[in-house]
Order: C-alpha cells, then structure tokens, then sequence
C-alpha cells in the first residue's frame, strides 16, 4: 500500500507553490529536497510557509492565503545521505530544478536506487519532471544511469525507476514586498491544481487522489510549450528590458512588442507543425493558437507586477540551442523557413541585463571579452560549419548589431 507522501526537489516557486498546493489538497505529507541550506534552515525554523494565490494567469479576483505545514525539509548539499535516504523509501517525487542540478540530482536518484536495491525494496518509485526545459526525462535517466555501477543496478532502475515527463500549467511570479514582509519566506501562485503526466513512463499506479492528468507524449506537449508558447513571454522580457521597462505589464501597452512577441509565437507554431503530439490534448492542456487581441493598452492589468528580470531570467538556458528561440528557429530553418521574429528575440536576449543573475553577468562579460560573434556560437550552441546553422547565426548577428545604439563606426559587423 503506497503511502500518501511525496519528496519534492527543489523548493523554489514552482516546488513550493504549484506542486505543494496540488499534493496539499490531496492529503501529502511532503518532504522537500532543497539546495539551499539556508532556505531549508528557514523553512524548519518557521514550521510554516504562505502562499498566496490568485486565479490563473494573475489577471483576476483579490489574492487569497494559506499555510503550508507538517514539512520536513533537507539539504541536498549539507544533508546529503538523508535525502538518499528519503527518496530510496519514497514511491513519489517531483523536480523542479535548473538544468544546471542535472548531475547532482541524478547522482541523488543514483544513489537511492542503489539503496533501495540494497534493501530489496520492490515498490517503484515514479519521479515527476516538473521541468520548462525540453528531454528533461531524458537526460536526468542518462545521467542517473551512467552514475550507477553495474548491470544489475542498471537493471533494477529500468524496472523500478519511473523518469515521467510533467507539463507545468502553473507559474509563480516573485512575491510582493508587502507578502514578504508578512512572510520572508511566502511564495505567490495560480490556483493551477492539476498537472498532466506522461502515464506511459510510469512504472507504478497514478498517486492517489492527486489530480494527476495521464497524457502521452508528454516530451512532444512541451515542445509545443515552451517553444510555441513559452517563447512569446520570454521575448516579452527581452524586448522590454531593452525598452528600459521594468514590469511586463508595461510591455503589454507597447504596441511594437505586442506585434513583435506575437511574431515569434506564430513562426515558433508554424515550425512545430511536425511534431506530432495527440490534438485533443494539444488544444485540452495547451489551446490552439488564436490571432491576438486588438492592441489595447487601456485594457492591461496593471495590478500584476511581474518583473521582466524573473521572466527572463537565466539566459544561458533560454538563449541555449534546445531551448525557446533557438530550437524552434532551427526548426524553421530546416524547413526551409526564415525565422526572422525568433532570431531578432535571440538577439534582444544578448542585452539583457540583471546584476543579480548570473547567466546574464556571464554573457556580458564574454560580450565585452571576446565580442557578440563568438557568444551567439557559445551560447545558443550553433555549428558554423553547417549552413542552416550559419544561417540563423547571421540573421541573430544581423539583428543584434541592428538593435545597437553603437555609433556605425564603432561597429565590427563581419559575417
């Protein structure tokens, strides 16, 4: 008899706010999986976290509250051999992590299946990737699998070890201060309570009573996600910071970026068409495309102050070859179609800044160090000597030099 708990890794806004909520209606005892040693620090020390709700995609009724409690929470770098020990008992467990985290979590799913093979634990353990990035199944059961020892474990991975596909309908924009103030440690989330799961990579039963979705080809469904829908949000950031906007609301009142967003979305779906995924979940989970609405800046919802630096940020993983301009413009290329719109978002990615994040310090700095020429290839991972590749290279070279404020003879545009 499965137990009703559930081990989430990662307990950043997606963890702590779409995915607890889901397993907090149904009952789950939840323990989190967490980086962070002093988050975890702070989530013990509370025995609580609030999350505040509104209703799907921000944009209607008042916030709504309530308490997350009967946690445990542990660190994967500090406490290390308890979280082995959680997940090789656990039968459910989602992740929600950066890219980055790929080793370190599968070295974790690794070290748990050894465990549990060692104690002859024949119960499955199905881990839920709750991930906005494309082959997520994939490449954690790849690098689980090479940091097993033999065959054997290997084996009893392939039987036990479910690595299912989630598509995340729910988001998480920053809290506001006055939500932090009232709880350091609060998360603000829709009130998106189900997710859709690729059933046919299950090894066990659906989580009793968590509004879990069976759906199949699932890794499709999120291609059509983050490159068909994600991509027009993710150029909405990039487009505004440029602009100097702060909010993505603002970008919404501008007419250039409304057209430009929308521009990116249509050739990104107009790519797609070949990946097939089954319709009545397409248009169930993800809608079919519809023209936009009349630009009408009086119409936006101010209330929503969702930073542009939250929804672009990480630009390493966004700008990357897989991710939301550069797959579906490959996509297009290889159709024989010139994704004008998505290269000019790829080209708007290399100005944005946030002194706060990383990825988008690391990417200004190569700029500066070594030109845009050689980060377009670094970054969205392009094979110059392949001619669709050097294609959209130039057409992102030729919109970044065309978006700059540079003097012309400052410029060294060469192809």
């Amino acid at each position: 008899m499965y137990k009703k708990e559930a081990v989430l890794i990662g307990a950043g806004k997606i963890g702590r706010g779409y995915m607890a909520y889901i397993f907090h209606k149904a009952g789950y005892k939840m323990t989190f999986l967490e980086y962070s040693d002093a988050l975890v620090k702070q989530m013990n020390a509370q025995g609580y976290y609030t999350v505040f709700m509104r209703h799907r995609e921000f944009g209607h009724g008042e916030w709504s509250k309530f308490r997350i409690e009967n946690y445990d929470a542990y660190c994967t770098e500090t406490q290390y051999a308890q979280c082995v020990d959680v997940l090789s008992k656990a039968n459910y467990a989602t992740v929600h992590v950066f890219p980055g985290a790929i080793k370190g979590i599968s070295r974790m799913i690794a070290d748990a299946c050894k465990k549990r093979m060692a104690e002859g634990n024949e119960e499955t353990l199905d881990i839920f990737f709750v991930i906005n990035f494309l082959d997520a199944d994939i490449l954690f059961k790849q690098a689980a699998m090479e940091a097993l020892d033999t065959p054997e474990q290997k084996a009893y991975m392939e039987k036990y070890i479910g690595f299912v596909y989630g598509l995340v309908r729910g988001s998480g924009p920053t809290p506001n201060d006055d939500m932090l103030a009232e709880d350091p440690i609060a998360v603000s989330c829709a009130d998106t309570d189900y997710l859709p799961v690729d059933v046919d990579q299950m090894k066990g039963p659906m989580p009793e009573g968590v509004n879990f979705h069976a759906a199949h080809n699932v890794g499709g469904l999120v291609k059509h996600k983050v490159w068909g829908g994600n991509v027009s949000h993710c150029a909405q950031a990039y487009f505004g910071k440029v602009k100097g906007y702060t909010y993505g609301y603002e970008t919404e009142q501008d007419a250039y970026i409304y057209k430009c967003k929308d521009l990116c979305a249509r050739e990104a779906k107009d790519a797609l068409q070949v990946i097939k995924v089954e319709e009545a979940e397409k248009e169930r989970y993800l809608g079919n495309y519809t023209p936009p609405k009349p630009f009408d800046p009086a119409s936006v919802n101010t209330d929503v102050l969702d930073k542009l630096d939250r929804i672009g940020a990480d630009p390493i993983r966004k700008l990357g070859r897989n991710d939301r301009f550069i797959g579906p413009a490959l996509l297009a290329v290889s159709q024989g179609k010139v994704p004008f719109f998505l290269a000019r978002g790829a080209a708007m990615g290399f100005y944005f800044t946030n002194p706060d994040d990383k990825a988008a310090c690391e990417i200004q700095d190569f700029i500066k160090e070594q030109g845009i020429e050689k980060a377009i290839v670094k970054y969205c991972q392009l094979d110059l000597d392949k001619p669709e590749e050097n294609l959209l290279y130039q057409l992102i070279l030729g919109n970044y030099w065309e978006i700059s404020q540079a003097d012309p003879t400052e410029i060294n545009y060469m192809i």
